[in-house]
């Protein structure tokens, strides 16, 4: 299968297996569940160089979403917390920040929901 349709789901929450039994009807996209205990899951996650990881925000360590960016920055990260209704989409995608006002800028355009396109 592509790896265009290549979803990981990070985790054993009940929330991700509702969430991967709604995805399975979506018969084109290769879904693969990687326990979020695994020692070795960012690295497989890396093998598999999937579209996007899904994850639950309150069973991930805090460090897996940098880790895992470093590591594959063009994978797409959604953290889903059903306590609150909201997902949080994080990217890999460097921008460059040579000064206080490269900073700026990006703090200005993301205040104002807008997002630097490449």
């Amino acid at each position: 299968m592509a790896a265009d349709s290549c979803l990981v789901l990070y985790g054993n929450s009940v929330l991700l297996a509702g969430i991967k039994a709604e995805l399975q009807s979506h018969g084109t996209l290769e879904l693969i569940t990687i326990e979020a205990g695994d020692f070795d899951a960012s690295s497989r996650i890396c093998a598999l160089n999937p579209r996007a990881v899904i994850f639950d925000l309150g069973e991930a360590q805090p460090d897996f979403a940098v880790s895992l960016l470093r590591a594959r920055p063009g994978v797409l990260l959604i953290g889903v917390d059903p306590s609150i209704d909201e997902m949080l989409v994080l990217s890999g995608r460097p921008q460059q920040a040579l000064s206080v006002s490269d900073l700026v800028e990006v703090i200005h355009k993301e205040r104002h929901g807008e997002r630097r396109r490449s």
